[in-house]
């Protein structure tokens, strides 16, 4: 009897933490521990790993993976997915299987359509630039600082030495630090979920320079006004460390960045780039904008981000913030310069076109 009830104790213990761990939305990793790593890379005579594009290779992964990061995130978006897809060798379909970050199925096919990852099978570097847009080295308001303190090495050397880190995004570990272990069920994901999509330029675990955000359960495979990603704002308008979207980019991107893009230098009109981790002025057109938009999405002010249960609906100008991702993916997009939408096409001046994503702000200018 006694050995019966400590086997019913332990069933019961067993279902209430299978239960735990099924209401819990796409924390840390979960599985067999083998659908990710390999003992020995040895099976029954075989080689176990495989490289980027499914070929079984003898060599072996750090941390005993099986594969590398494109292997895994190579393939076609479903529902249901547990692991997000950036590279559809097929030819994706935008706004269809496609995730927030775009695909880098494009830039494949034109180098000006998003971020050169070298790691993507016969990505080759940018044809039309030597460094980063808006790069301006050591005069640049923010530069290695963005990622880097003082004195730390990259990861593997994914950049190269400081003078040349801003040439190219080399590889998916030039903005990742996988951290696939650590516990994001936030919702507000920071430095213990391994930072919002593991964004951070440096392992070092007393950096604190990752990106804060809320992330979305299938990563904007399915979009809505209620239904997305939430991405924290700038508390430091000009361009000061901070753990937003917009400052993470900053990093080579530095002269599109915080109030240096405004003329007087004072964050306000009139503005000699498009703003950026600036808020959306609580006034004309743009006050217009207060139902969510995922074509041009915004960043939340940190204070009321830290406070949130998840994504919401309503955008409030005056506080939730224009930023780098309002309108551009982050991998890469059908269109030029990675955009969220096709402005060449759509978007014309007193002409309405839903497809347009600047009319989402300028409410009038259509």
């Amino acid at each position: 009897m006694r050995s019966k009830m400590r086997h019913l104790t332990f069933c019961s213990i067993v279902v209430i933490c299978v239960i735990g761990i099924s209401m819990i939305a796409m924390a840390k990793v979960q599985g067999v521990c083998s659908d990710c790593h390999t003992m020995h890379n040895s099976q029954n005579g075989s080689s176990v790993a495989t490289d980027s594009q499914g070929n079984f290779v003898s060599s072996t992964y750090a941390y005993l993976l099986k594969t590398t990061c494109v292997g895994c995130h190579t393939g076609t978006n479903v529902p249901g997915e547990t692991t997000p897809k950036v590279y559809n060798q097929a030819g994706p379909l935008y706004n269809g299987n496609t995730l927030a970050g775009g695909d880098f199925y494009w830039v494949l096919q034109d180098s000006a359509k998003g971020h050169n990852c070298l790691s993507i099978p016969s990505m080759s570097a940018d044809s039309n630039l030597t460094q980063a847009p808006g790069w301006h080295g050591s005069g640049s308001p923010v530069n290695c600082g963005v990622c880097h303190k003082a004195h730390h090495i990259y990861p593997e050397g994914a950049h190269g030495d400081c003078s040349s880190c801003h040439e190219r995004v080399s590889s998916c570990k030039s903005c990742h630090n996988p951290a696939h272990h650590a516990d994001d069920s936030g919702p507000v994901v920071g430095k213990s979920g391994g930072w919002y999509r593991f964004l951070i330029a440096s392992n070092h675990p007393e950096d604190d320079l990752g990106v804060k955000g809320i992330e979305d359960d299938d990563w904007e495979l399915t979009v809505s006004s209620s239904d997305h990603n939430e991405y924290n704002g700038s508390s430091d308008p000009s361009g000061g460390p901070d753990n937003s979207m917009s400052h993470f980019c900053a990093g080579c991107h530095g002269y599109f960045h915080g109030i240096v893009q405004s003329a007087n230098d004072d964050g306000h009109s009139p503005w000699l780039r498009h703003p950026t981790n600036i808020p959306l002025p609580n006034s004309g057109e743009f006050s217009s904008y207060t139902v969510y938009s995922p074509m041009a999405p915004v960043a939340r002010d940190p204070g009321l981000l830290i406070g949130m249960s998840g994504p919401i609906s309503s955008v409030s100008p005056g506080s939730d913030q224009v930023m780098c991702l309002s309108c551009h993916r982050a991998h890469g997009s059908p269109y030029p310069d990675a955009l969220r939408w096709d402005y060449l096409s759509n978007c014309w001046a007193n002409n309405p076109n839903s497809g347009c994503g600047c009319f989402v702000c300028h409410t009038q200018k259509d």
